[in-house]
């Protein structure tokens, strides 16, 4: 019997730089680990838990902007034999503003909210423990994917 293959994928962006979107597009069967649905680290860590369980691949959609954010999604992957994917969003802060405009809500976020995470975003590096890594940025309306060149900023 073939053993299915389980995908962690983490999402790296500022605010309103597509992630939720791309997920919509690309990975509407996998579970969606959001912190502004969820709320609370406690509920992101049952939902992980129950998809380590019944082994379902999960997209940890927030912005992940250090290092040291994502580690915690990429041990916990790791040891429970998953492979893991990173997705970069790749835009700039008067673009997530002006997207950001357009959200309403409490999708919509202060700019300083954007402004900060910005301040702290750290390109990811395969080093850190990805199996696959790949830069995304939006082109005339439309989703580009290109594989990671580390060390390379878009």
């Amino acid at each position: 019997m073939e053993k299915k293959i389980k995908e962690a994928v983490i999402f790296i962006g500022l605010q309103a730089s597509g992630k939720s979107t791309f997920y919509n597009e690309y990975f509407k069967n996998y579970i969606h680990i959001n912190l502004d649905t969820l709320h609370t680290r406690n509920k992101e860590k049952i939902l992980l838990d129950d998809c380590i369980k019944k082994e379902l691949s999960f997209v940890i959609d927030n912005t992940n902007p250090t290092a040291e954010d994502r580690e915690r999604y990429i041990e916990f992957a790791k040891d429970n034999g998953y492979k893991l994917i990173g997705y970069y969003f790749q835009s700039s802060v008067s673009e997530c503003l002006e997207r950001n405009i357009l959200r309403e809500g409490k999708a919509k976020v202060p700019d300083v909210a954007v402004l900060g995470t910005y301040k702290k975003i750290e390109l990811p590096s395969k080093t850190e423990g990805f199996d696959e890594l790949y830069y995304v940025y939006i082109k005339d309306g439309k989703f580009s994917i290109e594989d990671w060149k580390e060390g390379e900023q878009k």
